[in-house]
């Protein structure tokens, strides 16, 4: 992504995605993999999808964003598509670029993203009506998105093991050594980057954003249920669907990992 909160780690070993749900979920290409028994149950129920897609991740292409759209149109009654815009400039800060430079590739990251999911849908065929797309920073002022923002924010500052591993993705997600020393390849290269220590709170303020739509979709966007895909696995997983915490997700939110079998060699 920049990789967000959605960061491919080592698939989790307990609980692992359990197995295909059922062949009609299956069809066009994907094969959802629910998390939990839970997430199978909201699957079955099938009243919601949430689709993120991330500025700068090469995998969602306009060909594959489409025939992601049409398979989730197909299986789920309601889908939303949302952009994880809030704090990327953030993101790219830990990469070592300055902040304006930062902003304004952020801001040209989005709307590139945006062209394409637009493209998607169009190609897509699914109706107008139905084609819901987001940019995160749409929900950030409302009363549920703050709530769980704040959540998440005290669950950091209260468990240290919570903060190491919410660390540890974020981490992952951007080349924070690299922004310490200024020495970022590519042209976002620095001479004011963040030292490590700065870095790594710029890169856990975007994990944290995108957090809330883990926990509680429904609670956002009002719907019945939900589920969260992503085609790779996700950190944090077992802290939200399979441990007792302050991270928990609710009774009505789930994630499938999306088994895109089109990348399959």
């Amino acid at each position: 992504m920049p990789k967000s909160l959605t960061t491919t780690v080592p698939a989790p070993t307990t609980p692992s995605v359990l197995a295909p749900a059922s062949e009609p979920a299956s069809a066009g290409g994907f094969t959802p993999l629910p998390y939990t028994p839970n997430c199978r149950r909201l699957l079955h129920d099938a009243d919601h999808l949430l689709i993120g897609v991330s500025p700068g991740n090469g995998y969602f292409s306009i060909p594959t964003l489409t025939r992601m759209f049409r398979w989730a149109h197909a299986a789920f009654r309601q889908v939303d598509v949302i952009v994880p815009d809030r704090s990327l400039a953030s993101n790219y800060r830990a990469q070592g670029y300055s902040e304006q430079a930062a902003r304004k590739k952020a801001r040209t990251e989005v709307s590139c993203v945006r062209r394409r999911i637009r493209r998607a849908w169009e190609r897509s065929e699914v109706p107008e009506e139905r084609q819901r797309t987001h940019l995160l920073s749409d929900f950030a002022e409302t009363d549920a998105y703050q709530q769980l923002h704040l959540r998440v924010g005290n669950a950091l500052a209260g468990d240290e093991r919570i903060r190491v591993i919410c660390r540890s993705i974020s981490a992952r997600a951007v080349p924070m050594t690299a922004a310490g020393s200024g020495t970022v390849a590519g042209p976002g290269t620095a001479a004011e980057a963040a030292d490590d220590s700065a870095a790594s709170a710029l890169a856990l303020e975007y994990l944290v954003d995108e957090l809330p739509f883990f926990m509680d979709t429904p609670g956002i966007l009002g719907v019945p249920s939900s589920l969260v895909s992503y085609h790779a696995p996700v950190g944090f997983a077992d802290l939200l669907y399979a441990e007792p915490g302050p991270l928990h997700a609710a009774a009505n939110q789930g994630f499938i990992l999306l088994k895109d079998h089109a990348t399959q060699h």
